[in-house]
């Protein structure tokens, strides 16, 4: 994979932006996949413009999305693309904005490349050697996103997050769903955090990648294609992220895509969530559905 190959992935992302926008802007139909599941033209039209760019051009990759039947082909490549055409759903039914297209490139297994993209608010979430954010206008595919995308990628003035324990409580990116369930109710949390609800994990995970935050915790399962796109923006040397149960760090195309509860960022606000709450009864709070 090369910078060239790379550009041609954003322009993709960039157009399949523009039809989820124009779905969005729209009184769409929404389906129950089952389950309170839901699914619009949106996600499956999104899916279907990435699934066909991928396969054509990397022929040789496995491929994984939510809005795709699976088969056992993608275990045995060596590359594969793990995609959610819109994660959060729910939130994009809602008209609130807070919900994102997540795609994610892994190598045997671990995170390489990754890219989260918020049609309705602009933010473009990408890497090159580190993570860096971009501020796009509609229409998306246009030469002055890309350039403004290739600007973003070229610079090598890059400083990356931390957060300094001293004065401040570390911003805390939690789910609105398990918000309202009450795991976040405990005192502890709105003594030690400045805690935020907010929907989609992949755009979560774009925030923290930017700075925007400093921790997210969730406590339900997660799905390889909720999190493939934006674990692969966080860098080893600046952030933590791992699964609460079964795993003490992320592998993806598995069998069984999915992990419980999860855990990321920066070092120095997880070092500081650890102080405040050991692991342990970090994992006794994790749900095994969802």
């Amino acid at each position: 994979m090369d910078k060239k190959e790379f550009e041609e992935v954003w322009k993709w992302v960039l157009y399949a932006g523009d039809k989820i926008l124009s779905i969005y802007q729209t009184d769409f139909l929404v389906k129950d996949k089952g389950g309170n599941d839901p699914v619009t033209e949106a996600d499956l039209l999104a899916n279907d413009i990435l699934y066909e760019q991928i396969s054509k051009n990397f022929p040789t990759h496995g491929f994984l999305s939510e809005e795709r039947k699976d088969d056992s082909e993608r275990l045995d490549k060596e590359w594969v693309w793990i995609l959610d055409p819109i994660d959060g759903t729910r939130e994009f039914v809602k008209k609130n904005g807070q919900f994102a297209l997540s795609l994610g490139l892994v190598k045997n297994g671990k995170p390489y490349w990754g890219v989260i993209f918020n049609p309705a608010t602009g933010e473009f979430f990408s890497k090159n050697e580190f993570s860096f954010f971009a501020k796009l206008s509609a229409p998306f595919l246009s030469s002055a996103n890309i350039r403004l995308i290739e600007a973003k990628f070229s610079n090598t003035e890059h400083i990356e997050p931390d957060f300094e324990t001293s004065n401040n409580k570390p911003k805390l990116f939690v789910s609105l769903s398990e918000m309202k369930e009450g795991l976040f109710s405990e005192d502890t949390w709105k003594e030690n955090f400045e805690v935020i609800p907010l929907g989609s994990i992949a755009y979560k995970l774009g925030l923290l990648s930017a700075g925007m935050g400093d921790l997210i915790i969730s406590l339900k399962p997660k799905n390889e294609w909720d999190i493939c796109g934006g674990i692969s923006l966080l860098s080893s040397k600046s952030f933590r992220f791992f699964p609460l149960k079964n795993e003490d760090s992320y592998s993806f195309n598995n069998k069984d895509t999915r992990s419980y509860g999860l855990v990321a960022g920066t070092k120095n606000a997880v070092d500081y969530l650890l102080n405040k709450i050991p692991v342990e009864s970090l994992t006794s709070k994790v749900r095994d559905k969802w």
